[in-house]
């Protein structure tokens, strides 16, 4: 009441800016009614992330593609996640899901959304001077040495902002693994993995397919990926295999080059480690758990930890030069064949993000979904044992 009473508020709406807005913004308003209202789990979840989509959309028709790469892959990750924790609940929601006041719920609901909505007008519209925003480009530019001004923000001209984010990052991985290993962070698969990715690299060495390697398998049917050979039968996927196998490596160079132009170009650590981790999560759907130890024979923990020390080491060493921390530098050079290059400090900074990103998807993968499978293999195997001990 007090902002809509200023006489320095100015409302100045318009109901919308490009004529996609009328088209996305149904279909998100009635994925998350019908989302609401759906009574199985998955479905809810897909129904979730079409908002999300919807968004994606938003952000690539409004001169924001960074953004909406990123939130593509963040809505295709979250997926995975969610996909992995309901194979071990209930498809279906029940009788005790439910609420005694769905009614009196809804209408709570809307009000809350009404008052948000109408507090960010009211806020945006009380502005008495021009936001810091516009000044982003040409900051980028000046000091960050970069064009892409959302990658220079997050590296640079935000750094401390980002550095609090790999933190909780890291937490958010190590809660989620202490949740499904309980005692111990690692699990067993590069021991496990290791005999596999050493007979497949001598293979590699004496230029023999990796299809004619295991042809002895327990499977009887040739792999095209390094554990194809350890996945049972009814859940194998020829094509599916030869598809991860063609794309896995051309999707690594791909997460490397967003990596190195995200500082000019749309890209950056977090994109680039995103989709690292997807190719990660391609191996995993393909070949099972120990597909994914033969992918990633290390510690998601590595990754997170060896991360972050480069991310702090970008905020310690400009100390040792007399200036402030996350201080950024340019390095310029005549190169042969590719002529002037240059590269700046936040570049390192930006690995570290990417590491980070990687050891995120990795450790939900090897938590969510390697250990998981461990643990319902163990379980079957314990139940068959009792009823043949019991038969005999």
């Amino acid at each position: 009441t007090a902002l809509l009473a200023s006489s320095d508020w100015q409302a100045d709406l318009d109901a919308f800016h490009t004529p996609v807005q009328l088209a996305v913004a149904p279909v998100m308003i009635a994925a998350g009614v019908i989302a609401v209202r759906a009574r199985k789990r998955y479905t809810g979840v897909v129904l979730v992330s079409v908002t999300g989509l919807g968004m994606v959309v938003l952000f690539a028709t409004s001169g924001a593609p960074d953004l909406a790469l990123t939130q593509i892959l963040v809505e295709t990750v979250t997926l995975v996640a969610f996909a992995l924790v309901l194979r071990r609940i209930p498809s279906r929601l029940g009788a005790h899901n439910g609420s005694a006041f769905a009614a009196g719920r809804a209408v709570l609901a809307v009000l809350v959304g009404l008052t948000m909505a109408g507090v960010a007008i009211v806020a945006t519209g009380a502005r008495v001077d021009l936001p810091i925003s516009l000044a982003f480009p040409n900051l980028a530019y000046e000091i960050g040495y970069g064009k892409n001004v959302v990658n220079v923000a997050l590296v640079d001209l935000r750094g401390w902002d980002t550095m609090g984010e790999l933190s909780v990052v890291v937490l958010a991985a190590t809660g989620v693994a202490s949740l499904v290993f309980v005692t111990n962070r690692s699990d067993s698969l590069p021991q496990i993995t290791a005999p596999i990715v050493q007979r497949a690299q001598r293979a590699l060495r004496r230029r023999t397919p990796l299809a004619e390697t295991d042809a002895d398998g327990p499977t009887g049917r040739n792999a095209w990926l390094v554990a194809g050979q350890r996945v049972r039968p009814e859940n194998r996927s020829i094509l599916l295999e030869i598809v991860v196998r063609i794309l896995f490596h051309s999707i690594i160079i791909v997460s490397l080059y967003l990596l190195f132009a995200g500082h000019n170009l749309p890209g950056g650590g977090f994109a680039a480690g995103l989709v690292a981790g997807m190719a990660l999560v391609m191996r995993y759907i393909a070949g099972g758990r120990y597909e994914l130890g033969a992918a990633a024979p290390t510690d998601a923990g590595r990754f997170l930890g060896i991360g972050m020390g480069i991310a702090v080491a970008c905020a310690i060493i400009p100390l040792a030069f007399g200036v402030e921390p996350l201080t950024r530098a340019i390095f310029e050079a005549e190169v042969p064949v590719l002529g002037h290059i240059e590269f700046v400090t936040s570049t390192i900074f930006d690995i570290g993000v990417y590491l980070v990103v990687i050891g995120l998807v990795l450790d939900v993968l090897r938590s969510l979904g390697a250990e998981v499978d461990r643990q319902a293999n163990a379980a079957v195997n314990s139940v068959a044992a009792r009823e043949g001990v019991s038969g005999s």
